[in-house]
């Protein structure tokens, strides 16, 4: 597809502003705005809906990531799995089943009896995942059939602790291939050293903030992060990142901003890139394709610091946060160049819209450098590291980063009963087997109507304000960083934005977006963006509310550029 920017035509005439477009901007003090600037994007929201709810009319906040769609088969195939598999034990006292033993029933049997009665969709999809775990069970050959269904049906139930505590073994399968998919474009790119979907690990979590938060601690406990560390973040970014050096847990890092331009798709320019040779930074986090600014980086930039990382900087860890990556066209990932120093974070809230179920799951090598950089750390360190891992192993020198991961989620001594809990797993597995499954028979239908729903809200907005959207096949969608001036500009001329920019702040923007014509959207800079950029999320709300809320802020950029002399008004 091809990228188109600027005004969809030149006005060269005065512009007229709408009679109801003349409301009072009001100005905000510099301490007011200081305090405010300050705040994080999500504090900032609060006060932005309260004064979009002062005056009792309906709302348009499209500051939320929420998504208003979510999967609806896998939802019933869950409940249906759930409802019938509970009535299948031995029930000997009222509200009290007994299940048989692994070795005591056949489970394939079980489940092909338990779906029978199911309707004809729910029914062949189920049938064929049976089926792949049968077949793959039978691939890998490290446990019996029976074994991995006796897994699948007891997981469904939550009637047991996860076990092993790292991930349940039947959603290992189709964890392992979704995410490789993910991060391959369904294998049509190649690994370095050509690994396999079996050459990594995968360790299911509380969503992707959970994941992300037991990562940095295990870096911190074992070392790889030390006082005083500088982490390079890819900016703009989801603002909670840009806030770690807050967090009590993470204060000890100094943070590096690696800033995107936003005249490439915030691609990375080399000087920015350039900064990762400097040794004393120690991580590279980012999250890819970007929250706010909705692009995957190009594959330019991926090779770019691939090429730093595979020489002068072997001991660079990288973190990357995909939770956005199925709704591009090209998701360039790091872990292709950089298998070994990376490690990538998935979170289904978004694609499948499960933000109440809190799904999320990391991926590594098992090959990986923080194995290497724990073996390498002076006997001191590993003394101390031996003692803090001693009731979980009779050698816990020989313990991974990843069981590290486990352990660490729940502070060494409750280890034992880490592990997401099992029902959460069948849905996980079930949803990524729905991707495999769709992807496979029905040529992606999911995927492309996510696409679509999206594509629609983002032109019924920017049809209303005399912009052309930028498209390009590593965007999202999701969400769009929208420049003001820029729009100002389209609408309403050259002298208009300059006016804009030489008499408000954004924040009044914001506040008189938000107060007058009840739209909130939330300060770009906030995510390490510049003034006057503003986020927008097109997933949350309906596409007639989009096409409302492109009215609303053109009309709000009207009533602060009337003063202009170059406008007549009616």
């Amino acid at each position: 597809m091809s990228q188109k920017s600027g005004a969809r035509k030149t006005r060269k005439q005065k512009i007229k502003v709408e009679k109801n477009s003349k409301t009072r901007v009001k100005k905000l003090d510099d301490s007011v705005f200081k305090q405010y600037r300050s705040l994080s994007p999500f504090e900032l929201k609060t006060k932005l809906i309260a004064l979009a709810k002062q005056d009792g009319k309906p709302i348009l906040n499209a500051g939320r990531g929420n998504p208003n769609f979510y999967n609806s088969f896998i939802r019933e195939v869950f409940s249906k799995l759930q409802q019938d598999l509970v009535l299948k034990g031995e029930q000997k006292y009222p509200a009290i089943n007994i299940w048989p033993q692994e070795n005591e029933f056949n489970y394939t049997k079980l489940l092909k009896d338990c779906i029978k009665s199911w309707k004809k969709p729910y029914r062949k999809f189920m049938e064929s995942y049976i089926e792949y775990l049968i077949k793959k069970t039978k691939t890998i050959n490290e446990y019996s059939v029976n074994f991995i269904l006796h897994d699948f049906v007891l997981s469904t139930i939550g009637a047991f602790y996860p076990s092993p505590p790292r991930i349940q073994p039947h959603l290992g399968i189709a964890a392992r291939e979704f995410l490789y998919n993910l991060v391959t474009a369904n294998g049509k790119l190649k690994f370095v050293n050509n690994l396999r979907i079996d050459d990594f690990d995968c360790f299911p979590t509380e969503g992707a903030a959970a994941a992300i938060l037991y990562i940095f601690n295990t870096f911190k406990e074992n070392f790889l992060l030390r006082r005083n560390a500088k982490i390079a973040l890819i900016t703009p970014i989801f603002s909670p990142y840009l806030e770690l050096p807050d967090d009590p847990l993470l204060s000890h890092l100094k943070i590096i901003r690696l800033k995107g331009n936003p005249e490439k798709n915030y691609s990375l320019d080399d000087s920015e890139m350039d900064k990762l040779k400097d040794k004393g930074i120690k991580a590279l986090f980012m999250v890819n394709p970007a929250n706010p600014s909705a692009y995957s980086l190009s594959k330019q930039n991926i090779n770019y610091i691939a090429n730093i990382v595979n020489t002068s900087r072997k001991d660079l860890i990288i973190l990357e946060d995909n939770v956005y990556a199925p709704f591009t066209d090209e998701y360039n990932s790091f872990i292709i160049k950089c298998p070994y120093n990376t490690i990538e974070v998935y979170s289904l809230s978004k694609y499948f819209g499960t933000t109440g179920w809190r799904l999320g799951v990391c991926l590594l090598s098992k090959k990986n450098i923080f194995n290497s950089m724990i073996q390498k750390l002076p006997d001191k360190d590993k003394k101390l590291l031996n003692k803090r891992y001693h009731i979980a192993s009779l050698k816990p020198e020989t313990i991974t980063f990843i069981d590290r991961l486990v352990l660490d989620s729940r502070q060494i001594a409750e280890g034992h009963v880490a592990g997401l809990s099992t029902p959460q797993q069948v849905l996980m597995g079930l949803f990524f087997y729905y991707q495999i499954y769709n992807g496979k028979y029905e040529n992606n239908n999911y995927n492309k109507n996510i696409k679509k729903i999206l594509s629609n809200r983002l032109e019924l907005f920017y049809d209303q304000i005399n912009t052309e959207p930028v498209i390009a096949p590593t965007g999202t969608n999701y969400y769009n960083l929208l420049d003001i001036p820029e729009i100002a500009k389209n609408i309403y001329g050259e002298e208009a934005q300059n006016y804009l920019l030489k008499n408000y702040e954004y924040v009044e923007f914001l506040f008189h977006l938000a107060s007058q014509y009840q739209t909130v959207l939330l300060p770009g800079a906030g995510f390490g963006s510049v003034d006057w950029k503003v986020r927008i999320c097109f997933a949350n709300l309906d596409e007639d509310s989009y096409r409302k809320i492109g009215i609303n802020v053109k009309k709000a950029i009207g009533d602060m550029v009337r003063g202009h002399k170059g406008f007549l008004y009616v």
